[in-house]
């Protein structure tokens, strides 16, 4: 059997189906994809609040989801080092900040604010630029840039410790840029903390992204909500 296989691999290497066949990997990729997000679903039962499934997708429920975190995980009065990776307007932003009144809390907002580094499905590269977003409350901060090159040097200065209580947002939409956020922050989250992805079931990309980060480094997690069909998830890190 070994043999076999090292011949077909061989042959199928040697016969190159990546020139003439190329348009074939993103769409097998993609279904590939959807059918382990299938699979995901089925073995990771949802704590609470999910309204799987739903014909139609309301993106205001995203807000259902904070709301529900808010009241049952007792988030309003809590001190936590928020950051949201990929603000755009801010809208999510400024709803955490507006909803969490403890006054050591400190909320992060990671940004190019020139729109998405690279396509993004039907999404060009620069699409969902927006203004850096004008917040009236002092524990806030904007962190303008590419994750690759803005998260190591913030994460460097000590500002997020390993021992606070953490909400990280990841509104990146990108695989590359949603992998390189949890890769970095992995060192600092423990258990107890909350991840909130907002395009989860886009399978190619926040899912993936997810999958490949939780079997490198073997994260333990449960899901406590989940809106539009998955598509915005919140797990807990255990």
């Amino acid at each position: 059997m070994k043999k076999a296989a090292a011949f077909v691999k061989s042959f199928i290497l040697f016969v190159r189906p990546g020139i003439w066949a190329g348009f074939l990997a993103s769409p097998l990729e993609w279904f590939s994809h959807i059918i382990r997000l299938s699979k995901w679903i089925s073995q990771h039962p949802v704590k609470g609040l999910n309204d799987f499934y739903s014909p139609f997708r309301d993106y205001g429920k995203r807000y259902k989801l904070y709301q529900y975190l808010l009241e049952t995980e007792n988030l309003k009065d809590v001190c936590v080092d928020y950051v949201e990776l990929g603000v755009s307007a801010g809208h999510s932003f400024q709803w955490w900040i507006k909803n969490n009144t403890h006054p050591d809390s400190k909320f992060y907002g990671f940004d190019t604010f020139e729109g998405l580094p690279e396509n993004w499905g039907q999404f060009r590269q620069g699409s969902m630029a927006a203004g850096i977003p004008v917040v009236a409350d002092s524990r806030h901060e904007f962190i303008k840039g590419l994750f690759q090159e803005t998260l190591p040097a913030f994460l460097n200065q000590g500002k997020i410790p390993s021992s606070g209580f953490k909400i990280i947002h990841l509104d990146a939409d990108l695989y590359s840029s949603t992998l390189f956020a949890l890769t970095s922050l992995h060192p600092y989250l423990k258990s107890g903390d909350i991840l909130i992805f907002d395009e989860f079931n886009v399978p190619t990309h926040e899912f993936k992204a997810f999958m490949n980060y939780v079997d490198s480094y073997y994260v333990k997690y449960e899901v406590i909500t989940a809106v539009n069909n998955y598509f915005q998830v919140a797990v807990r890190v255990k």
